[in-house]
């Protein structure tokens, strides 16, 4: 166990020689005092923590990583906090299901808010089904090179399609299909089963929904369109209708943004439903549920330990749960007679659905349990053993004496040789 550099201030040279007015390194009751202390390291170079004390002090700081981890997740400023966390609920999922962006720190991310949205239409793509055709008999699109225009967007396309002599409706179908899917002009074309077997036609859908993404088809050359009834609509392109907190809006999709784009809803149906924006409770819960477990973990822990690590590392956790008492005790959680923690899970489910505030003052305020728990275990994950092992009372009793002792004695003999010098 090396005891030279800082282990903590009051084991430092400098500190201990600051009374005396000493300071530089050059000085020569500076040089008595690392003299000493290095004969002090080669008499305990041996006398390191024994197995048992060790094996409890891994244990601790094992315990301390594992605490700061769960506690961190329930305070307000930490990147990962689970108050951060955004669920969107919605009261009929028949008629809307959202998203909502989750936070990273207490500014940013969706707002903790209630919508009250009504649907009165959603928005539609585009469908034009054309007649049904025996798909075996010749084909009823002139023979020869046929062309047509289709106009999306405001922009018109003209394409085209050659029909062989002796090709039949079914193949002609095809080659419409393709000549339109070639194109990649925003819309998809097959050729579908009709209401008899046998029977086939030409089915059109626009790739997206909205009035805007509507489209017309028409012959130039040829009777394609009109031989195969590609322009007859089955389904009008439409745009969504709806409201929220009854001001109304139009879309071209079913998916509709709230708050610039933190929240994302999608319109199922019809109809109206109460969109929430709030905290993850499950994560929430979670959390709570995970911090408690590792504090009851720490103290038996330290329990089984407590003939090698200070009571006041204990005696500092109890002080956290007891400046928390009241808090915690409205959510659910009380301290047993051990000192273990127990959740009354009903109570902390309906403090968790209804009352966050509560859970933030219990946890998350500047003094709340999940604070104080981090600061402390933050601060003993960073301090030397010997701050909280049992046996360093003994070394420390030991530094001390034996540093007094033979330093005295080294200085003695010394400043004899410095004033027989004088003389010789």
């Amino acid at each position: 166990m090396q005891i030279s550099g800082s282990y903590s201030n009051y084991l430092t040279i400098t500190n201990l020689l600051a009374p005396l007015g000493v300071q530089a390194s050059s000085d020569l009751v500076m040089q008595v005092f690392a003299s000493a202390i290095e004969n002090l390291q080669d008499k305990i170079d041996g006398q390191i923590f024994t197995e048992e004390s060790q094996v409890a002090l891994n244990q601790l700081y094992s315990d301390v990583s594992n605490l700061a981890a769960k506690a961190k997740k329930l305070t307000l400023d930490d990147y990962n906090s689970v108050f951060n966390d955004r669920t969107a609920s919605s009261s009929d999922v028949n008629v809307l299901t959202a998203t909502a962006m989750d936070a990273f720190s207490a500014s940013s991310g969706a707002t903790e808010a209630t919508y009250n949205i009504s649907v009165t239409q959603l928005a539609q793509a585009q469908e034009n089904t054309g007649l049904e055709l025996d798909k075996l008999a010749s084909s009823v699109v002139d023979i020869g090179t046929n062309t047509f225009n289709v106009n999306i967007n405001g922009q018109d396309h003209e394409l085209s399609v050659t029909i062989e002599e002796g090709d039949t409706n079914e193949e002609t179908l095809q080659k419409i299909a393709q000549s339109i899917n070639e194109a990649n002009i925003g819309i998809n074309a097959e050729v579908t089963d009709g209401s008899e077997e046998g029977i086939r036609k030409l089915t059109m859908t626009s790739n997206d929904t909205g009035a805007e993404n509507s489209f017309t088809i028409s012959d130039i050359s040829g009777n394609t369109i009109t031989a195969t009834g590609a322009n007859s609509v089955s389904n009008a392109a439409q745009d969504a209708e709806y409201s929220v907190d009854g001001i109304g809006s139009t879309s071209n999709s079913n998916t509709i943004y709230l708050e610039e784009g933190l929240v994302t809803v999608n319109l199922k149906g019809t109809g109206e439903s109460t969109l929430k924006i709030s905290p993850d409770e499950d994560n929430v819960k979670n959390a709570i549920t995970d911090l408690v477990s590792e504090l009851n973990s720490f103290i038996d822990h330290l329990g089984e330990n407590s003939d090698y690590i200070k009571d006041e590392v204990l005696s500092s956790v109890n002080s956290f749960i007891k400046d928390n008492k009241t808090g915690l005790a409205s959510i659910g959680i009380t301290q047993d007679e051990n000192g273990r923690l127990e959740i009354d899970d009903e109570q902390l489910s309906a403090a968790v659905s209804q009352n966050m505030d509560n859970i933030k003052d219990a946890f998350s305020d500047f003094d709340g349990l999940a604070v104080q728990t981090n600061n402390y275990a933050s601060r003993v994950s960073t301090d030397s053993p010997l701050n909280y092992a049992k046996e360093s009372e003994n070394i420390s009793m030991e530094f001390t004496d034996y540093i007094y002792t033979s330093s005295t004695s080294m200085l003695q003999q010394v400043l004899t040789g410095s004033l027989l010098n004088t003389f010789i």
